[in-house]
């Protein structure tokens, strides 16, 4: 998948990114200004088919993710989904690795998860069974181990909300 990424485009938290999965372009909707404006243009694909759809925006790095209109049906698998991150700093794409240091098996958190608001950049669920088994094999460390010491099986989910450096 190539696409055009904004070199000097600043994208100011109040503004709207609108995305629709089956488009090549994702806009920046200034509401202030009634201005849309195109943020990322993805070049038209086609055997399999590629979609997009945008996760957490930070002032560094756009999080996305590919989806590939493709089915096994042998596998009873399809629609694989490749995770995405634009560095503007080094003006690439990568493969992210991002993970939550609160877990000793370095665990990957999901960066795409709807973006929220000026203070809280993503957040990821948590299943508390998973917890629960993760602190009896002493897998955790630091808050996490702490909130999952006081979990059963039966508790709600943990929810981790991704806050923007500062």
């Amino acid at each position: 998948m190539q696409a055009n990424m904004p070199h000097n485009q600043v994208i100011v938290k109040d503004t709207w990114l609108l995305v629709e999965t089956s488009s090549d372009t994702v806009y920046n909707y200034i509401p202030g200004e009634n201005k849309l404006i195109p943020f990322l243009v993805k070049k038209p694909t086609v055997d399999p088919e590629v979609f997009l759809t945008m996760g957490t925006l930070t002032d560094r790095y756009y999080f996305f993710i590919t989806m590939k209109k493709e089915f096994d049906f042998t596998k009873g698998k399809g629609f694989p989904l490749t995770g995405l991150m634009y560095d503007k700093q080094e003006d690439a794409v990568f493969e992210p690795g991002v993970v939550n240091g609160d877990f000793i098996k370095r665990k990957k958190v999901g960066m795409i998860s709807y973006p929220l608001n000026n203070e809280f950049a993503a957040f990821q669920n948590l299943e508390a069974y998973q917890l629960v088994e993760a602190y009896k094999n002493d897998e955790l460390k630091g808050q996490l181990k702490e909130i999952a010491a006081g979990l059963n099986e039966g508790s709600n989910p943990v929810i981790m909300m991704m806050k923007y450096k500062k």
